[in-house]
């Protein structure tokens, strides 16, 4: 009996296999990426859900939603805390009433020294750390954050806000070491159109000392955004403050921002965007939409093409607009 002889593969053959199995892979890879996305798109809808309900929680047990600011500009989304289970980081923050605002208290931010040496104590400043449910997975990771605004008001000064506020179009960053000490949010409260004093009609459900509830919405809680996304966007900071240039974002303890700049874009923007910077715009790194959650505690996906006058009728509450999603 004679043995048969062993035969390997040919080169031939061992490149046709090759290329099978990187036909296979690209095949799979674009897959892999739609699975990711639509698992972010999932988690940041359900993050959005678990805020509307707080709001909604807390709307119940006081009779009106939280400010969008309160005078130190102590934001919604602290008040909420209680209402998702964080009781304990809510106790952490300060509210002492002797700094005018929150951020000038030590206990919630370190004083700006311009280095990135984090003075401890305090183990926890009040504003500090990740709340998982503040971030959206389709958004750059927190760490990538050269530093996070703090403080956002819009109108002249002592229309909508006090004279000590400072003047229109007021944007407070945090410089070091606080800049890496602040805790990031994706999702910020829905103020609606510019300043609520000159324009009532456009108001959203968080301005500054607001005492809206989701039981006095006459446009429909259905059609009324309540919180929306913001991603954040990239400023040159030049080093001033020992802020490097790079992505910024927003404080959780910071309320809501303003509709009125523009419809909400998609991230990263293009070199030919020619509108207003992202960083003062709802927006999102979702591709082609933001999500958003209505005053009936719904989570939807808004379209970046969305119109002018649809986006400002969905983020005033009273305007006498009904635009509906459906």
């Amino acid at each position: 009996m004679s043995n048969a002889a062993r035969r390997g593969f040919t080169l031939i053959e061992l490149l046709v296999v090759i290329a099978i199995i990187a036909i296979l892979i690209g095949l799979l890879l674009p897959a892999v990426q739609k699975v990711r996305t639509a698992a972010a798109r999932i988690q940041c809808q359900n993050n959005l859900k678990q805020i509307a309900l707080a709001a909604h929680s807390y709307d119940g047990a006081n009779g009106r939603l939280p400010a969008g600011t309160d005078t130190q500009s102590v934001g919604c989304l602290v008040y909420l805390l209680p209402h998702m289970e964080q009781d304990a980081r809510y106790n952490n923050f300060n509210f002492s009433t002797a700094y005018p605002m929150w951020y000038q208290n030590p206990l919630n931010r370190p004083p700006s020294t311009s280095t990135d040496v984090i003075p401890r104590p305090p183990v926890l400043y009040g504003g500090e750390g990740t709340i998982n449910t503040f971030l959206c997975p389709a958004s750059p990771a927190p760490e990538s954050f050269t530093t996070v605004c703090m403080f956002w008001a819009i109108g002249t000064a002592g229309l909508d806000y006090p004279a000590a506020y400072g003047t229109a179009n007021s944007y407070v960053y945090s410089s070091a070491p606080g800049r890496l000490v602040l805790g990031r949010t994706n999702y910020v409260g829905m103020g609606g159109y510019y300043s609520p004093s000159s324009n009532p009609a456009n108001a959203g459900l968080f301005t500054y000392q607001s005492k809206t509830s989701v039981a006095r919405v006459p446009d429909g809680t259905s059609n009324t955004i309540m919180f929306g996304e913001f991603a954040g966007g990239n400023i040159a900071w030049g080093g001033s403050g020992g802020i490097p240039d790079g992505q910024t974002g927003m404080s959780w303890v910071n309320g809501f921002i303003y509709s009125g700049y523009g419809t909400p874009v998609s991230l990263p923007l293009s070199s030919t965007y020619a509108g207003n910077p992202s960083y003062v715009l709802f927006n999102s790194y979702h591709q082609g939409f933001i999500n958003v959650a209505l005053a009936d505690g719904s989570v939807r996906s808004l379209p970046t093409s969305i119109s002018w006058d649809a986006w400002i009728a969905l983020t005033g509450y009273q305007d006498g607009t009904v635009v509906s999603l459906n």
